[in-house]
């Protein structure tokens, strides 16, 4: 986005310029369009030096004051040998008795001067040449031209700046609602003041608004259905188990126990995995418990409860680091995605495997890392673990026995925590999980 403002910016600053610079090519030429024709200064030359070769000076002088008054300038009258008529010209076209400017910007006023007047040679009697010059009075302050030109360019870089930021600051509004819905927040909406705008970009805010509205009743109504249809399965699971229950009582045949054994334990698995789908749909919209959590205790209690579940398989689960010392959230939620993780982590490092859990503390945020040594996820299937469902063809899920939920479960919990999960394929084998959570 901000490579997006820099080129609005230059687009505008570049449009201003050309702006600009056409302005003042109009305004030239307005002012040279503006000049006293040459015929005119013509006729007033030839009249000037007659009346000077009959009358002389004084007639001149008196002349060349009523057509100054006229003309709303100054002339000047030099003949063939270089002697003025009237009065020298100053050596920079001014009045030297207001300069205080050194010699360089004198030469550079001299250059605009002669710029702005007008030189025409009269032939007088006998065919004497006459030079007259006329410069039109200066009808501007003395500002510098360099001060002209700075000014000018401070007023387009303010004003570039003020019309990108007018261009790129609703885009970066809608940008942020946009990662926040995103994200998760469902209820994340652009503004009214942006609805309101009578442009493309009040446009596109109202049908974000629209689209974020369908989704949300999609979602909802989607989770409305999970928890409905979870809840009507229990009912008829219930009373399969009492049926389940009495025929084991009458003590059937060998033959029939293994079937009443194997009916039992999958509605258990049934019965669980009810249970989860029905977890996953209540942290859609269930809000956190959040509280300050004791980061180091919370996270050895979860490690010394999995070790103890995993002794009898020799794993070994190793915690190292010791920052940060506290999180902000919901110590029971976030101990459920932990443990699943790292009980996911025993299940795949196998009999005697090792696994680290370690916590650190990176840019105002929590990093708890769970690493295995088992066989990894395949490259391309490192984000859709956290799919509810998603079962991998790799060795990780083969034969796990488990419903691919609770990953998901996990990266709910993080997500309300407005933080990220992530998997990694560790360089020396095995998988990474890192949960990043911000801190208080």
């Amino acid at each position: 986005m901000k490579n997006t403002f820099l080129r609005v910016f230059l687009v505008v600053l570049f449009s201003n310029m050309v702006v600009v610079a056409i302005g003042l090519g109009v305004v030239d030429f307005v002012e040279d369009r503006n000049q006293v024709s040459a015929d005119v200064l013509g006729d007033i030359g030839v009249s000037l030096v007659s009346t000077y070769e009959k009358s002389g000076t004084s007639a001149l002088q008196e002349q060349a004051r009523r057509f100054e008054k006229q003309l709303q300038g100054s002339i000047f009258i030099y003949q063939e040998n270089g002697r003025p008529l009237l009065r020298p010209l100053p050596r920079n076209f001014r009045d030297s008795t207001n300069l205080s400017d050194p010699v360089g910007a004198e030469e550079a006023q001299a250059s605009a001067d002669a710029r702005r007047s007008q030189f025409i040679q009269v032939i007088g009697a006998s065919n004497t040449q006459y030079l007259l010059v006329f410069r039109p009075q200066d009808k501007s302050d003395a500002i510098s031209p360099w001060a002209i030109a700075l000014l000018s360019l401070l007023g387009l870089l303010v004003s570039s700046g003020i019309l990108a930021y007018w261009l790129m600051g609703p885009l970066l509004k809608l940008q942020k609602i946009t990662r926040s819905f995103g994200q998760g927040e469902m209820s994340a909406r652009v503004d009214h003041r942006l609805v309101q705008r009578n442009d493309a970009i009040g446009n596109l805010a109202r049908e974000f608004n629209e689209m974020a509205g369908r989704i949300e009743t999609l979602l909802s109504s989607k989770e409305r259905l999970l928890r409905d249809v979870s809840h009507e399965l229990r009912t008829p699971l219930a009373r399969i188990e009492v049926a389940l229950t009495i025929a084991e009582d009458k003590h059937g045949q060998p033959a029939q126990q293994n079937y009443l054994v194997r009916i039992r334990n999958e509605l258990h698995e049934l019965d669980e995995l009810i249970g989860q789908v029905l977890t996953l749909s209540r942290l859609e919209a269930a809000s956190m418990q959040k509280g300050t959590i004791e980061l180091q205790p919370w996270l050895t209690d979860i490690v010394d409860d999995v070790q103890f579940e995993s002794q009898l398989r020799g794993i070994a689960i190793t915690k190292t680091g010791d920052l940060p010392k506290a999180l902000h959230g919901d110590p029971v939620q976030l101990r459920h995605a932990v443990e699943n993780v790292l009980r996911n982590a025993c299940f795949y490092s196998g009999e005697g495997g090792a696994v680290e859990v370690s916590s650190s503390e990176v840019d105002k945020q929590a990093i708890i890392s769970i690493k295995d040594n088992g066989p990894g996820v395949a490259d391309d299937m490192l984000e859709k673990i956290f799919h509810a469902f998603f079962r991998s063809s790799s060795a990780r899920e083969s034969n796990s026995g488990g419903f691919g939920v609770g990953l998901t479960i996990a990266k709910r919990i993080v997500q309300a925590h407005n933080g990220e999960i992530q998997a990694f394929n560790r360089p020396e084998g095995g998988l990474e999980v890192r949960f990043c959570l911000p801190l208080a």
